[in-house]
């Protein structure tokens, strides 16, 4: 009895330990964020100023007179646990004939030096018609990205706003325009190509894509949907973004066919195989001729480590592989929650003879007609799976 009490009064300590750990972390990164009255003073005054000068930079620019119809002061944290300093310039928002644009400019001293977004869809229409021409088939859909000046150093650490410049485009210019601005395009179309043998087939093209990745910055990935319908219920389609063959691709196996990716130092081509078991998709990179997966149902029990509490209310589901890599699993929707009242989907494996079980995170597919998640097959020993209520 003694024990018990003990342990009752420990547990409430602890969490009213935790509470006050809670309370004063949010105290101090409230703090932190907080800016004085005179900083505050200096950001109204940085907006106004901002504000004036991005009219006046449009006015000579374009030659047209726009609205400035609100103000974002830029500022930077160097350091998680550091202030926010103000950096003396602001993102503003324009608008011009009912289009919205942006306009990065200093708010600190009259000026019409600054770089704006406006021309980003007369470039982005350029982009798709130089790389059609280029590659010689249909763009369905192009995702666009460029920086005003070129990126030293780590390209994480870059401050630049993107796809604000400071040059004037001319339209059709596209070609020089590569030369001058470090670009990230994806270029999906929907012919159910297999790009894993481009580089034989286009050497010029190959050679021309590496040549701009290695020395204008330019990074490029053609990814071609199955069809039109698998291309609208892909997962996301901004696989430009950022560093242009890490991007989560796998999570599309379903949808897409194949890539094939140009940055500087790296050119990286895959097709993905998909396969049907039990009403179940299962998708990975092709890299053996047939099927790289071996998939079966309830040869394994569910083993009882401490991490479920119940029995699973499906099959216990096994999927083997012997290359390591990304699998991507897609659960019926309507069976996931009709037919076996799921709640959660465990996985385990074993490696270096010991076993491991958690819950994965699932994410429906834009149709909803799917819940899918991805497993890194590190050691090539496979998995199981299982839905618990």
């Amino acid at each position: 009895m003694i024990r018990k009490r003990i342990d009752v009064r420990y547990r409430k300590f602890s969490r009213v330990a935790g509470i006050i750990v809670v309370f004063f972390l949010c105290t101090f990164f409230m703090g932190a964020c907080e800016y004085s009255r005179e900083e505050k003073q200096q950001m109204q005054q940085i907006s106004q100023t901002a504000k004036t000068n991005a009219v006046n930079y449009i006015l000579e620019k374009y030659g047209f007179a726009t609205e400035a119809v609100k103000a974002d002061v830029c500022t930077e944290r160097d350091g998680a646990f550091a202030h926010p300093s103000i950096t003396g310039c602001a993102v503003v928002t324009m608008e011009y004939e009912g289009k919205s644009f942006k306009v990065h400019i200093s708010g600190e001293d009259d000026t019409t030096q600054g770089t704006d977004d406006f021309q980003y869809d007369v470039i982005a229409e350029d982009a798709k018609e130089y790389f059609a021409s280029l590659l010689g088939y249909e763009i369905y859909d192009i995702y666009l990205e460029y920086k005003d000046e070129p990126i030293i150093g780590d390209p994480y650490s870059d401050r630049q706003e993107r796809n604000l410049i400071n040059e004037l485009y001319q339209a059709g210019d596209f070609g020089s325009f590569i030369q001058r601005h470090p670009i990230s395009v994806s270029l999906s179309d929907c012919k159910n190509q297999d790009f894993t043998d481009f580089p034989t087939r286009n050497p010029k093209i190959t050679s021309y894509l590496e040549k701009c990745a290695e020395e204008y910055d330019t990074k490029v990935i053609l990814i071609s949907y199955r069809d039109e319908a698998d291309y609208q219920n892909g997962y996301k389609h901004t696989y430009g973004s950022g560093r242009i063959l890490h991007f989560d691709i796998e999570q599309d196996g379903m949808y897409i066919s194949s890539y094939i990716g140009f940055e500087k130092d790296s050119t990286e081509y895959a097709r993905f195989e998909l396969q049907e078991y039990d009403g179940i998709f299962i998708s990975c990179t092709d890299q053996a001729d047939g099927n790289d997966l071996t998939v079966s149902r309830s040869q394994k029990e569910w083993l009882d480590l401490g991490e479920t509490k119940k029995a699973p209310t499906s099959e216990v589901y096994t999927i083997q592989r012997e290359q390591s890599g990304e699998i991507t699993v897609y659960i019926p929707y309507e069976r996931f929650w009709e037919d076996w009242n799921g709640r959660r989907v465990f996985v385990q494996h074993e490696t270096k003879d010991k076993w491991f079980q958690y819950d994965v995170n699932l994410t429906p597919t834009k149709d909803k007609k799917y819940l899918f998640f991805t497993y890194t097959n590190f050691s090539g020993e496979g998995f199981d799976f299982a839905v618990f209520p």
